[in-house]
């Protein structure tokens, strides 16, 4: 039995997924399994079947979402006789270290771009928002690299105020997973966008001493969920990939070649030594606990599929 929160509806993935009988497929001409395999994250799983069942009514609810936001943005102005500036709609998308929080997002912009057309919906990580790691290791905090404190917020918060003022442009910092570090002086230009995905792990979290938080920001929020144990099989068969793409690649400068250089079960064990030290941590003390503020929750089983839809009521 999923555990749940009293307000939220529980949608079943066939209910779900029936709803996409009632709109139109416009966006699936543009994707198929050679385009999934392009942007889902490394060693994610992801098919048609969820596109069609899981992500096609999701993205048919963010335009009814979209266009009440517009509504009500144009009516406010209108009260306060104030001319109506653009403002993009923002979604936030959160979740534990590989749940496939990624992929959902990449996902969406896609199938968003085919919708609103391709500039019009732009993408970014708070993993740019990491302190770097000369940073963190400056403080002592290196090992707790993805708590809340790890991060930039202050940098964060401004970013996502001056989105929501209409900036003409916005840079955000640049995050390597190869080298496991914030890229210096590099960065992602945006351009008022219509929609403005944000993804990462912190995007629900409260902002300690701050007056504001960064979910304060969305105008929709996206928590992706799975049970506790299947995100551990997923973060150490990953782990276990990454290890072999980097070997092959014969990339000393990769972040995970020094555990090449040992043998498989002594760098698996240190993986799960960081997982129960650090993200499972992570997950059960500041993420798992703000799933509950999620105005939508795409809950998952094994394989990385889709089985519920929670849909906040309140």
């Amino acid at each position: 039995m999923v555990e749940m929160a009293f307000n939220y509806e529980v949608i079943g993935r066939a209910i779900w997924g029936d709803l996409t009988k009632k709109v139109a497929h416009d966006q699936l001409t543009t994707i198929n399994q050679e385009t999934l395999a392009h942007i889902k994250a490394f060693n994610d799983q992801i098919s048609m079947d969820d596109v069609m069942t899981i992500y096609q009514p999701l993205v048919q609810y963010i335009r009814l979402r979209y266009q009440q936001y517009e509504r009500a943005l144009v009516e406010r102005q209108n009260f306060l006789g104030e001319p109506v500036l653009k403002r993009p709609f923002v979604i936030g998308v959160a979740g534990s270290v590989a749940v496939g929080k990624s992929t959902t997002a990449r996902l969406l912009q896609l199938m968003l771009q085919a919708e609103f057309g391709e500039k019009s919906i732009a993408l970014t990580t708070t993993d740019g928002f990491l302190l770097p790691n000369a940073t963190l290791k400056a403080r002592h905090l290196f090992e707790r690299k993805g708590f809340p404190e790890s991060y930039d917020m202050e940098a964060l918060l401004t970013f996502m105020t001056k989105l929501k003022e209409g900036a003409e442009e916005l840079r955000s910092p640049r995050y390597s997973h190869e080298i496991s570090d914030v890229l210096p002086n590099t960065y992602d230009t945006f351009k008022e966008p219509k929609i403005f995905i944000i993804e990462g792990i912190n995007t629900l979290q409260a902002t300690p001493n701050a007056p504001v938080y960064v979910s304060d920001f969305f105008d929709l929020s996206i928590y992706v969920d799975a049970a506790t144990k299947l995100i551990e099989e997923w973060y150490i068969t990953r782990f276990k990939a990454l290890l072999a793409r980097t070997a092959q690649s014969g990339d000393a400068t990769n972040f995970f070649w020094p555990w090449t250089q040992m043998p498989l079960s002594q760098a698996v064990e240190i993986a799960h030594n960081v997982w129960q030290d650090i993200n499972l941590p992570n997950l059960e003390q500041y993420i798992l606990p703000t799933r509950e503020r999620a105005d939508l929750v795409l809950h998952k089983v094994s394989g990385h599929q889709i089985d519920q839809v929670w849909l906040r009521k309140y």
